[in-house]
C-alpha cells in the first residue's frame, strides 16, 4: 500500500503518534485525511516526517476540510504515487 485515506472521528490526541509514525514506517507516499481536525492531523504528520531535520522522511500530506470521506477517497484514488495501490482507509 502507498496511499491512506484517515477518517477521523474522534480527533487528534497525541497517543495518535505511533499510528502517524507507523504509516511513515511503512513508506505510505500519500497520507490525507478528513474529519474532526483534519488541518492539525495534517499539521502533526508534517512535523513527525521532518522531525529535527536530520532524518526527514518523504510523504505528501493532504488536509480535506469540508468534503466527505468518498471525494477523499476518490482524490487518493486518483493521486499519482510511485507504487500503485488501492487506498488503506483508517477510522479513527
Amino acid at each position: 500500500m502507498s496511499k491512506v485515506v484517515l477518517v477521523s472521528e474522534s480527533g487528534y490526541d497525541e497517543k495518535h503518534d505511533e499510528l502517524l509514525n507507523s504509516f511513515l514506517d511503512q513508506e505510505y507516499e500519500l497520507f490525507c485525511v478528513v474529519g474532526k481536525d483534519c488541518e492539525l492531523w495534517e499539521e502533526i504528520m508534517d512535523e513527525i516526517a521532518v522531525g529535527d531535520g536530520t532524518n526527514s522522511r518523504y510523504i505528501t500530506t493532504t488536509s480535506h476540510p469540508n468534503e466527505t470521506e468518498l471525494e477523499v477517497v476518490e482524490f487518493a484514488e486518483s493521486f499519482t504515487t510511485k507504487i500503485k495501490s488501492a487506498v488503506k482507509i483508517v477510522c479513527i
